[in-house]
């Protein structure tokens, strides 16, 4: 559905011009291209839509659905568009009909108090296209059961049509009008079959322009919602992801309560990492999610050491600095259950040392002139090959706080907590929102992203032939996405719906690199 054919039009014609230099772009033109000489005109341009007989400034829609008798296998597909001259609009259906389908067979069909017009192959053959005109909008379906279509969305009745079906005002309430294009699956379709965390329904929806692209979708939740209301929460992590580190290229927050989601993704945890947890005395609901208060700041980065052709689940497990270091900041319920929990993890107090062989372990406490001040929070490091993983339970702050990366970087991330130095910024106003309101979002800088995969060694793609074509497929996609200004998302609970939105900056032409 397009609440305003004109501004779809609009808003994808411009889009389609700011992505035709991105991989793929070429294709893109190539489509517009081909259905513009299907159709016969620019469905991207309002001014060819009003030329074809649309009215730009109504809405459109297109819908599939299951005829009764017929099952889904055979479903109908009804075109609805808005009239703004109608004999434009059956010249338009009359050429496609005779260019697309060859039926030039024209006759007409009263059905109840409404003319429906088909197009057939030959005289007494089934229809190939017919369409009628209700209330200034077209009516248009293919096929031998195309006037059996046209006419039941005749005659439709009001409480009988989309337009009052719960789900859908539940879904169009929550996207509001920032979309230009929504598509709609209400729930019992059998396109959700399978999808249980859709089976209430789902909107997709979609606008955009020269400057990006925001993505939106409203996932509807039944009689799930008193569920999803306990994820609500009234955490402020927004000041922390200010002080995490500047140069992270991710960033992201979340604000809702930790047990409440813990008691719906958990249940999706394999069990074989369950396992690994229960072995280690650890449960992950009642001792880690339990434990976290709404509030927490994560940052991400890529290690300057990366070398892809080294990664492997097992050295994975062995050092997870390999793939990405990370800072956190984890507020608390009880900062005396998280020490006990530290020290069940890592028993012992520990001091920077150097990396242990044969993978990581928790160093013991070396009370030599590097070791912490009485007064500092209790520390704990974990040595790996590549770096060290430490946290401090900061009893005052009522807040873990965590970084895996070279030695040193936790010192950092707590001067920076204490007010030294800058810290995480998103790189454009509207991508800061998406750190702000809502259960939480996350912020991509898309130039510090490909300064870092471009600062990696040749080796880190491997070696040889395949390490070349690995840096050359690498590089076909930096200088792209090096034209991004911002990647932004965020989660947010809505009357009746739990909405989700990404929104794709692009950086303004001749924007410095």
């Amino acid at each position: 559905m397009v609440p305003e054919a004109g501004r779809a039009a609009r808003e994808l014609a411009a889009l389609h011009a700011a992505v035709a230099g991105f991989p793929g772009g070429a294709e893109l033109v190539q489509a517009r291209g081909t259905l513009g000489a299907q159709l016969g005109f620019d469905p991207l341009d309002p001014k060819a839509l009003r030329d074809a007989g649309i009215e730009p400034r109504r809405g459109a829609a297109i819908a599939s659905y299951p005829l009764p008798g017929r099952g889904a296998a055979d479903p109908a597909r009804l075109l609805v568009l808005p009239v703004g001259d109608a004999a434009k609009l059956d010249a338009l259906f009359a050429r496609i009909a005779r260019d697309r389908l060859g039926a030039v067979q024209r006759a007409s069909d009263t059905r109840g108090t409404v003319s429906i017009t088909t197009f057939a192959t030959a005289p007494g053959a089934p229809p190939a296209l017919a369409y009628a005109v209700v209330e200034r909008t077209a009516l248009l379906a293919a096929g031998p059961l195309a006037a059996e279509v046209v006419a039941a969305a005749a005659a439709r009745p009001p409480p009988e049509s989309l337009a009052e079906a719960a789900p859908w005002k539940t879904a169009r309430r929550a996207l509001g009008d920032r979309y230009a294009a929504i598509l709609f699956v209400p729930p019992g379709s059998r396109r959700l079959a399978g999808e249980w965390a859709l089976k209430d329904g789902v909107a997709l929806a979609t606008s955009g322009g020269a400057e990006g692209v925001r993505l939106g979708a409203a996932v509807l939740l039944g009689d799930r919602e008193a569920s999803f209301r306990a994820l609500a929460a009234n955490g402020a992590a927004a000041g922390l992801v200010a002080r995490l580190d500047p140069r992270a290229p991710l960033a992201g927050r979340f604000d809702g309560d930790f047990s409440a989601l813990g008691r719906k993704l958990l249940p999706l945890l394999p069990a074989r990492e369950r396992a690994r947890l229960a072995a280690r005395g650890i449960d992950p609901q009642h001792d880690v999610l339990d434990l976290l208060a709404p509030g927490a700041a994560i940052a991400l980065s890529l290690p300057p050491s990366l070398d892809l052709a080294a990664v492997s689940e097992e050295a994975v497990r062995a050092d997870p600095l390999l793939v990405g270091h990370f800072e956190a900041v984890l507020p608390v319920r009880d900062a005396a259950a998280a020490a006990a929990l530290s020290e069940r993890i890592a028993p012992h107090r520990a001091v920077r040392a150097k990396p242990p062989r044969g993978g990581p372990r928790a160093v013991a406490a070396n009370p030599g002139p590097s070791a912490p001040a009485a007064s500092d929070p209790a520390t704990w490091r974990v040595v790996t090959p590549s770096g060290e993983i430490a946290w401090t339970v900061d009893a005052q702050a009522r807040r873990i706080v965590a970084a895996g990366g070279p030695p040193g970087a936790l010192d950092a991330l707590r001067a920076r907590l204490g007010g030294a130095g800058p810290g995480f910024e998103p790189p454009t106003q509207a991508s800061a929102a998406a750190l702000r309101g809502g259960l939480g979002g996350a912020v991509l800088d898309p130039r510090k992203l490909v300064a870092s995969v471009r600062a990696l060694p040749d080796d880190a793609f491997g070696t040889g032939p395949s390490g070349f074509v690995v840096r050359s497929v690498v590089d076909r996609f930096l200088e792209p996405a090096a034209r991004l200004a911002a990647l932004s998302a965020g989660a947010e609970l809505a009357p009746g719906a739990l909405l989700v939105s990404l929104d794709v900056e692009m950086r303004a032409p001749g924007a410095a690199p």
